[in-house]
């Protein structure tokens, strides 16, 4: 999919929908959500959409509200706009489908936030600094 149409895409979400909550938005596509306080190492959230199963999103609970809405849009990035996927926001280190993790993050930016607010159109935001934004938004609760 190609930048602009991603963007159009969360834009339409916003806009049929009247929210840019992912968890709502979710709900409404009934996309189930679960929380749990994962324990091993790296995990903050997984998407898992398999061809004649209903997507799920798991989703780390030991992150701060604000940083679970985050994951949560990020994974739904990849559930709306790949077809089947079993992903995981985790660092593990390597480097699995730059292509659709690049993605998904222009979702969450496109999803969260109003291309007005920005200084620069968001389509142009480089891949390696679109992850550097969504992973410093990311925060494990104090």
């Amino acid at each position: 999919m190609r930048k602009q149409e991603i963007v159009d895409f969360a834009n339409g979400l916003r806009n049929t929908y009247h929210t840019n909550d992912p968890f709502e938005l979710a709900k409404i596509w009934g996309i189930r959500i679960i929380e749990r306080n994962h324990g091993f190492k790296g995990f903050k959230a997984q998407a898992v959409k398999f061809r004649g199963y209903a997507p799920y999103i798991a989703i780390n609970s030991n992150y701060t509200e604000a940083s679970k809405k985050i994951l949560c849009a990020h994974e739904l990035g990849h559930i709306f706009l790949h077809d089947e996927t079993l992903n995981y926001f985790a660092d593990i280190g390597g480097k699995i489908n730059m292509q659709s993790e690049y993605e998904a993050n222009l979702f969450v930016l496109a999803l969260l936030e109003d291309q007005a607010r920005l200084k620069v159109d968001m389509t142009e935001i480089p891949p390696y600094l679109l992850q550097n934004i969504v992973e410093q938004s990311i925060e494990l609760k104090k």
